[in-house]
C-alpha cells in the first residue's frame, strides 16, 4: 500500500520539529479533533526524539524515516532508521519514557525491523471516537502490557 505521506529526512534534532509540522497539516487535512491531533503528534515527535538520540551511536549521522497511511478511520504511522535497534543501553537503567508513553498514546505499537532489517515502530491511531487520556480511559492501547518493564 502506498502511503498518504512519506518523509525522509536526516536523524537531526532539527528535523523533528518538521515532522510535527507535517502530520499538524495532516490533522487539518482530515479534520481531526484537537486532542486527537496533539496525541498524535506527541507519539511520533517520541519515536523520531528516539530515533535523534539512540539509533546512531557515536554521534554519526543516519536517515530517519516517517510514513503515514489512512484506511479507513484507523492511521498508521512507522518510524524507520537505520540504527542497531531498540534494546537496553548500558547508561540507563530501564526502558525510559518514550516507548511507554507512545504506547499509552496510540491504539497499537510494534517494535521490530522491517524487510530491509531497518528498526520500525509502527504505531496505529483511531481517528474518530478515541478514546484519550483526559476522558479516564486508560488510554485504550494494548501496547502498554508488551513493553513494560518486568518486576524487580
Amino acid at each position: 500500500m502506498t502511503p498518504d505521506m512519506q518523509l525522509a529526512l536526516p536523524a537531526r534534532a532539527e528535523n523533528i520539529a518538521i515532522v510535527r509540522h507535517a502530520f499538524g497539516a495532516l490533522g487539518e487535512a482530515y479534520e481531526l479533533d484537537d486532542q486527537t491531533l496533539s496525541d498524535i503528534r506527541l507519539a511520533i515527535t517520541e519515536a523520531c526524539t528516539n530515533v535523534v538520540v539512540h539509533a546512531y551511536p557515536d554521534g554519526s549521522e543516519g536517515p530517519m524515516e516517517v510514513q503515514a497511511t489512512l484506511l479507513g478511520e484507523e492511521l498508521t504511522v512507522v518510524v524507520r532508521d537505520q540504527g542497531a535497534g531498540i534494546g537496553p543501553r548500558a547508561d540507563s537503567p530501564g526502558l525510559g519514557l518514550g516507548l511507554p508513553l507512545i504506547a499509552s498514546l496510540a491504539e497499537n505499537v510494534q517494535l521490530g525491523r522491517d524487510a530491509e532489517e531497518h528498526t520500525e515502530v509502527r504505531m496505529t491511531f483511531s481517528l474518530f471516537d478515541a478514546p484519550h487520556l483526559y476522558d479516564g480511559d486508560s488510554g485504550g492501547s494494548s501496547a502498554a502490557a508488551d513493553h513494560s518493564m518486568p518486576p524487580s
